[in-house]
């Protein structure tokens, strides 16, 4: 049986592009032909033979061996996936002319030769399509997982932390590839569906109002006798403020701490005090232990302090026993040394240091409706309390409820096979559901309980294939299957009420229901998932916490604009996408959204107003399009340095559609020096002149080292920063930033702008590369060669938007790439 036709790539991208990479001349030839297939089998035809013997075996045949590739024994056993592969690649390298190197093909050789093996290539890959589908067995992602079964629920609680970490392949966690499911796993998913049942059947059967309460600034305060790092009262003022420091938990607030595990909404009124010019105070909001022995803090949000006295509402999800830390967290305000913060009220504010001023703050548990938690449990079943012995003066005595039911296990049926459709996502047969359903009446035999019955009988379900899976036949998805692809793909769950009625009457494939649909999705605010999870994977955003920026050489970095990063790209996207705008503002626009603490970071004027705008950029800002956002640059570097390697793949690969494979395992890597004694450049350049490094190079550096004018932290340079080797100072100016290079086209450029301009002007590669993301991210499966033309089509379909980003969505989705397993 044929397997899916696709490039395994690793995992780790910043392991694997770490270093510089390509191959010698024969290991080239190796790597583009692989290895030779079974020599008993059928050799190529004619045609293809004739054009390997003039042009190919004069370097690899049985005697000479070149790169250890033999090609008078290449068969053409197309049904071997990695037979496929090796001749997809000889396909490939002589198309665009970089096989045979360093010779030009006649055209009336190359042009029978490509079409009597083009012609081969897609029949064996449409036959395999026809056969299997595009896409084998997929399954729920863990966030799809929690959506779906909070839904189901009707809950909300953090469930994909229960579950193994997802592995990537092609960019995306959704592909099916990579999507194993081990007895760890398996046991995962269990104790997942175990902890939401307990806590949507403890909603059910609790009537107990949720945590609310407000603090006042009396109750925040800290015991003057003994400070403990909390913010100081002002009696005078009727609040408590938290000054700008870097004492480690300076901030903390006790009376904040919550009895239980939960979600909480913090509403809080503050206002600033001693605001620096641009009238300010970036404050940070995490929760924690606030001390040394759990010393992790979890992050509930930021807000932007001005003079005027406002309110601000967060939410987040809180353990229990942790309280709240409130602290002005902003690396550009001047801070109040460290042995001076718990001397005694009214010492530091004469300072005129910044702070933050808390009037009080207001804790409320978010808790499900029970009304909603019944009819997801019980639908329109009614519960009934069961008297008990105990007194009514007895709080601790949890109250006893049982299903009103004149007819439990006809009740029990029904309500089982509701909750599987939900499930299921599609109508279910009495077959399918008889295992299930037999279950739930032995519990109710054993037990007596009818709730008892439904949580076992919910708890088969949420573990069961038809839940965790993707159910798709090969060919043409019917309406409930396409219902579930879109709805997953533009909100990250399973379909809506209206999706499924359009699903039942057989209408949602009609292309103009289907684009309808795909507005009425892209339009609802539910689409900020699929911008955020698509967005994460095709720009790497994922790893934005997996390196912290040296201190010492970059001081200014904070955990407000950490945070603020991304929420740049997000509004970018979702901008891109409502408006329909070009797909060439990925490389080059001439606008963002910023707040006031990135403009502050960029160096652009903020035009004045609260949280994120869309701003217009100068002509000078050096900013627009998504290759120079600082959540991208920060994310393809290590903290400490840069890598014109690293980036440059990454503009390949996410922007450009050029696939780069690993390098070889014997090419060691380059790494930068920060004592500034020794420029990237001059290591690369002798780097690459290794023969086993040049051939790739050609391809990486001209992006990777444009990108070279941003530092770590997305910062603009002229020079690189080095360690100080003196005392006092963190960091110096190192050597200047050389941006410049060229294609291998020879187009060429001195600046950043230089190559955006060269990128932009290629809006086809743009928009074929995004197409081919969006396909992959939404169907679970890379597209293959025989999906080459449809690719073509659904970029031409787009030329008239100037390749608008929706029109491409459109597009996907009205194609056989999105409508077919």
């Amino acid at each position: 049986m044929l397997k899916p036709l696709e490039v395994t790539e690793p995992t780790n991208f910043k392991e694997a592009f770490s270093f510089s990479f390509a191959t010698l001349r024969g290991i080239c030839c190796l790597l583009l032909f692989g290895v030779a297939a079974n020599a008993n089998a059928a050799g190529p035809p004619a045609s293809i033979a004739e054009f390997l013997d003039l042009n190919c075996t004069g370097c690899h045949d049985a005697s000479t061996h070149e790169g250890g590739l033999d090609l008078d024994s290449l068969t053409l056993t197309l049904e071997d996936p990695d037979n496929f592969h090796l001749w997809q690649r000889v396909f490939d390298r002589v198309g665009t002319g970089e096989m045979p190197p360093d010779e030009d093909l006649d055209q009336e050789e190359t042009t029978p030769f490509l079409a009597s093996l083009h012609q081969r290539l897609k029949a064996t890959d449409s036959a395999r399509i026809a056969s299997e589908g595009r896409v084998s067995a997929r399954r729920l992602t863990r966030s799809q997982y929690e959506r779906n079964v909070c839904e189901l629920l009707a809950i909300d609680i953090p469930l994909r932390d229960f579950l193994p970490e997802e592995s990537y392949t092609r960019i995306f966690d959704t592909v099916s590839k990579s999507q194993q499911v081990s007895d760890h796993s398996m046991a995962a998913y269990l104790q997942a569906a175990d902890a939401a049942l307990e806590a949507s059947f403890n909603r059910l059967l609790t009537e107990t109002e949720p945590l609310n309460v407000r603090l006042d600034w009396n109750q925040l305060r800290r015991d003057e006798e003994r400070t403990d790092r909390e913010p100081e009262g002002r009696p005078q003022h009727q609040d408590i403020v938290s000054w700008s420091t870097r004492k480690n938990f300076y901030g903390r607030m006790p009376a904040t701490s919550v009895p239980t595990t939960g979600r909480y909404r913090v509403r809080m009124r503050v206002r600033s005090v001693h605001p620096p010019d641009a009238g300010r105070v970036w404050c940070s909001v995490q929760s924690g232990v606030c001390n040394a022995t759990a010393s992790t803090m979890y992050w509930v949000g930021s807000f932007e302090a001005t003079g005027e006295t406002s309110e601000y509402e967060l939410e987040a999800w809180i353990r229990e026993g942790h309280m709240l830390r409130v602290v002005p967290n902003d690396r550009g305000l001047r801070q109040v040394p460290v042995p001076m913060i718990d001397d005694p009220a009214g010492t530091v504010e004469p300072l005129g240091m910044p702070g933050v001023s808390i009037k009080w703050i207001e804790i409320r548990r978010v808790e499900a409706d029970r009304a909603d938690v019944q009819r997801a449990l019980l639908g329109d079943l009614e519960l009934r309390r069961i008297a008990t012995d105990v007194s009514e003066d007895d709080q601790h005595e949890p109250q006893r409820f049982e299903i009103e039911s004149k007819n439990p296990e006809q009740d029990l049926r029904n309500t089982v096979e509701s909750f599987a459709q939900r499930a299921f996502r599609r109508p279910v047969t009495q077959a399918e559901l008889r295992p299930t359903i037999e279950f739930a009446l032995k519990r109710l035999q054993d037990e007596g309980s009818m709730l008892d019955a439904l949580r076992a009988a919910y708890r088969t379900i949420l573990c069961s294939p038809q839940f965790l899976y993707f159910e798709e036949a090969p060919g043409v998805l019917d309406d409930y299957a396409l219902a579930n692809r879109l709805s997953h793909f533009l909100w990250g769950i399973g379909p809506d009420e209206e999706l499924r009625q359009w699903a039942a009457a057989g209408r949602l494939s009609d292309p103009a229901e289907l684009r309808r649909q795909t507005d009425r999705l892209l339009d609802d605010s539910r689409s900020k998932i699929f911008v955020e999870e698509f967005t994460d994977q095709w720009l790497m955003l994922h790893e934005i916490n997996s390196t912290t920026p040296d201190s010492k050489l970059y001081p200014e970095y904070d955990d407000v604009l950490h945070h603020t990063l991304p929420m740049e790209t997000y509004a970018f996207v979702h901008g891109l996408i409502e408006h329909d705008l070009p797909v060439r503002n990925i490389v080059d626009s001439d606008f963002t959204f910023l707040n006031s603490r990135l403009a502050r970071h960029y160096d652009i004027e903020w035009p004045g107003g609260m949280g994120m705008q869309r701003v217009k950029l100068g002509p000078l800002s050096r900013r627009g399009g998504i290759i120079t956002h600082a959540s991208v640059l920060k994310v393809t570097a290590n903290g400490t340095t840069t890598s014109p390697i690293i980036r440059g793949v990454w503009m390949l690969e996410r922007v450009m559609g050029e696939h780069i494979p690993p390098p070889p395992a014997n090419v060691s890597a380059v790494e930068p020096d920060i004592r500034g004694a020794t420029s990237i450049r001059d290591q690369i350049d002798k780097h690459k002149s290794l023969d086993s490094c040049a051939a790739c190079h050609v391809k990486i550096d001209p992006p990777g080292f444009a990108l070279e004018s941003y530092d770590v932290i997305g910062g603009w340079r002229e020079r690189y920063r080095a360690v100080s080797s003196g005392k006092g100072k963190k960091w110096v100016d190192g050597m200047p930033v050389d941006p410049s290079h060229e294609f291998a086209s020879g187009e060429s450029f001195d600046s950043i702008e230089g190559l955006k301009q060269i990128v932009s002007s290629r809006p086809e590669q743009l928009a074929r590369a995004l197409a081919t993301h969006l396909a992959t991210y939404s169907t679970g499966a890379a597209p293959t060669f025989a999906d080459r033309e449809t690719l073509d089509a659904i970029v031409a379909a787009t030329e008239s938007t100037n390749y608008g980003v929706r029109s491409l969505i459109h597009e996907v989705i009205q194609s056989s790439l999105f409508q077919q397993k």
